[in-house]
């Protein structure tokens, strides 16, 4: 398996992940389309023999120095294998090479398996904040602390 930049082609088998894992609450095709455009080195897949398997998605508000992680998937087929850790990490190191001081992602509250491996990944948060996506739904903002330190060293 190698985690590498998403591509063009890959976009179908993405936002069938996203739909089969995030149901009614999945990217619209356009908006992953054009999350694709702006996203450039912070969206990526990891594949095994040329199918994709799961993916990662970021972006940096540069005026405030913050990154997100907006979306991540892995394929129900191929859970277990600490995938979605890998891509986590993967687009951290990505993110940080890009002088953030923090990054930031929500997830439901009942995500017990997401909210491990981003507390294993450094994220801190518990705060449960009501109608998050104006939804009526409930979500947890978590936030990993980036150094400068961090930031040079990665430089």
């Amino acid at each position: 398996m190698t985690i590498v930049k998403a591509q063009l082609e890959d976009l179908e088998s993405i936002i069938a992940i996203e739909q089969q894992i995030f149901n009614t609450d999945a990217y619209p095709a356009f908006v992953v389309r054009q999350l694709f455009d702006i996203s450039g080195d912070y969206f990526v897949v990891t594949k095994e023999d040329d199918k994709i398997l799961g993916y990662a998605l970021g972006g940096i508000n540069t005026n405030e120095k913050k990154a997100w992680v907006l979306s991540l998937g892995v394929h129900p087929n191929a859970r277990g294998k600490s995938l979605g850790k890998q891509l986590t990490s993967n687009l951290i190191t990505i993110l940080k090479f890009n002088h953030v001081n923090e990054i930031a992602l929500t997830v439901y509250p009942n995500n017990h398996a997401a909210i491990k491996i981003y507390k294993e990944l450094g994220f801190l948060g518990d705060l449960i904040l009501d109608n998050y996506f104006l939804d009526h739904e409930k979500r947890i903002v978590m936030t990993l602390k980036v150094s400068s330190v961090q930031n040079r060293i990665k430089n």
